[in-house]
């Protein structure tokens, strides 16, 4: 004795909802998106937070990661007022530029490098080659000496 349901039987009613026009829709699902938005950027900076307090004692750290040792939160507008005129606080505003600056800074520290580079390792290799060839040439002497003592012997 079966009873065939609808499958939507056991689904919870929802109530009717309001008839939203499309402009509506959209400006509510921006201001979602836009809380959204603001609640991962407080989560992510709760998770900095965090994280720099729990490596505080990695004193060493601020030599490798720019703005680490220097930055001390503070509270209030007073500290954002004093933040707010930072090099750092302009990279975090706009990312971009700190990628452009990288960029910039980094082409003549490659170029200085390359060009260091190549004579390094061109003679290096001639070195490499003229020691590889020698040992070569060792080998082949002492094998010759060698068989010459057997022939002198046999």
């Amino acid at each position: 004795m079966s009873h065939s349901y609808s499958s939507t039987a056991y689904r919870n009613k929802r109530q009717p909802a309001r008839d939203l026009s499309a402009p509506q829709l959209r400006e509510l699902r921006k201001e979602l998106l836009l809380v959204r938005a603001d609640v991962e950027r407080m989560e992510f900076a709760q998770a900095t937070l965090e994280l720099r307090e729990a490596v505080t004692h990695f004193s060493w750290l601020k030599f490798i990661v720019p703005g680490f040792g220097g930055l001390r939160m503070g509270s209030g507008a007073k500290a954002s007022l004093l933040n707010a005129g930072t090099i750092g606080a302009l990279l975090k505003q706009y990312p971009v530029i700190s990628s452009i600056v990288s960029l910039v800074l980094a082409k003549p520290l490659r170029a200085t490098f390359a060009a260091g580079a190549k004579p390094a390792l061109k003679w290096g290799g001639l070195a490499f080659a003229a020691w590889e060839a020698y040992r070569v040439w060792q080998q082949i002497k002492g094998e010759s000496r060698a068989s010459a003592r057997s022939g002198d012997e046999g």
